[in-house]
């Protein structure tokens, strides 16, 4: 095999691999952004609603409870959010709770830690990894209902100018969970298109000095 032709393998390869890895979000991955999220609707009735100045330590995360957040994820810090009502932590149905997000994005559903596997409780079917959820133990937001202690991280990404439809927090086999979830949304997509972007300029140049070699 020429040398060339090996430099092209190894080129592809060191520039395409990355794209596959771009699903996985860590926390140095997310984008925190005013995101515009419409038509709430909660199969309560209750009036949910976008959070002021995004989530926060010290804000109401609530439209019922007075509870606080104490700590958070410094990479979230901002991020948009949706007031629900602890009042409906008894609820249930595949599609509870419907709203719009304007650009693709990722929803975060922090979750009562005392439903959690680890803690011998139990997510609903819709909440899962099957369904296209991921798990973060390692992110958590600490809070004033001391009775949870704090909501742990789920994560799945959604397409813009769609419903995004999320069922109810005591769907089954939910177990162990005593109160509401809380959403919270970050940018979706931009990482793919940044960083493909940035991979096509890359191999451009190299392709250009590959072939000049001939």
């Amino acid at each position: 095999m020429h040398t060339r032709q090996i430099l092209i393998y190894l080129a592809l390869a060191y520039f395409i691999f990355p794209i596959f890895l771009l699903h996985t979000v860590s926390a140095q991955d997310i984008i925190v952004e005013d995101i515009k999220v419409e038509n709430i609707k909660a199969k309560s009735g209750k009036a949910y609603k976008v959070g002021d100045d995004g989530l926060n330590v010290g804000t109401v995360y609530y439209i019922d409870r007075t509870y606080v957040v104490t700590t958070m994820p410094k990479e979230m810090e901002g991020a948009t959010f949706i007031m629900t009502a602890n009042d409906d932590k008894g609820s249930a149905g595949a599609d509870f709770l419907i709203f719009t997000a304007k650009s693709p994005v990722l929803v975060w559903l922090a979750w009562d830690s005392r439903g959690d596997p680890v803690k011998g409780g139990q997510t609903p079917e819709w909440l899962s990894e099957e369904q296209g959820w991921v798990r973060h133990e390692d992110m958590i937001i600490e809070v004033t209902d001391t009775n949870m202690g704090f909501f742990l991280l789920w994560h799945k990404e959604f397409p813009g100018n769609e419903d995004i439809v999320l069922g109810g927090n005591a769907d089954p086999p939910a177990a162990g969970q005593g109160s509401m979830y809380l959403v919270l949304l970050t940018a979706g997509k931009k990482l793919a298109v940044r960083s493909s972007g940035k991979l096509a300029t890359q191999w451009s140049k190299l392709r250009s000095q590959i072939f000049s070699r001939e």
